[in-house]
């Protein structure tokens, strides 16, 4: 007798020819690629947010800070005159002083929104109530220069807060002097003798 798998037998199991699996539907093939495209695009998106917020940021920092510089009358109890002023721009107050009868002229920067800092000091003839060389400052000291007949007493941004000052008459002419060219004559905007104060950021009304 022939045993059961022989020649011209059946065939075991162990031996039966089965079909190849497939590596995947069509569908779950085709998914592939919209799976990709998806990650491609949502890759696209948020660099897209990333560069905006870039951009956004970088325009925020090149647009310079302003401050609301102001007069205030004491007297008035209001604000005589006020402008807008960058951060760390410069102006300064020019008088005549009244016994050498030569300009004095005091530089001033805008530290912040609210604060108001001294830079320098420069005048061509000695004379009361001018220093005569370095002073305290702080914990440090002012530095005395002589340029081209000139005195200029540095203050190195010291700041001050407020400036306040007396509204002298018109041979003193208390003038603010802007980066653009403006200059208020404070005689014109207080009477004179007034007490006033330079600040920025009104802070009192």
């Amino acid at each position: 007798m022939t045993r059961h798998g022989a020649v011209g037998g059946a065939q075991p199991d162990s031996l039966a020819v089965r079909p190849r699996r497939s590596s995947g539907s069509a569908g779950e093939r085709s998914s592939g690629p919209r799976l990709v495209g998806r990650r491609w695009l949502a890759a696209a998106v948020v660099s897209a947010i990333l560069v905006t917020v870039v951009v956004w940021a970088l325009i925020a920092a090149m647009t310079p800070t302003t401050a609301r510089l102001v007069v205030w009358d004491h007297g008035e109890e209001e604000v005589a005159f006020a402008r807008e002023l960058a951060v760390g721009e410069t102006f300064r107050l020019e008088h005549t002083h009244s016994v050498t009868r030569r300009t004095v002229v005091e530089t001033f920067s805008v530290q912040d929104e609210v604060t108001i800092a001294i830079e320098e000091l420069w005048f061509d003839e000695p004379g009361p109530n001018l220093p005569a060389g370095p002073e305290p400052l702080g914990d440090g000291t002012t530095t005395f220069l002589q340029e081209d007949g000139a005195f200029r007493v540095l203050h190195h941004g010291h700041p001050i807060g407020t400036l306040p000052l007396m509204v002298g008459g018109p041979d003193v002419d208390h003038t603010l002097v802007f980066p653009d060219g403006q200059q208020v004559h404070l005689l014109d905007v207080v009477r004179r003798g007034e007490r006033v104060e330079v600040m920025v950021g009104d802070r009192r009304g």
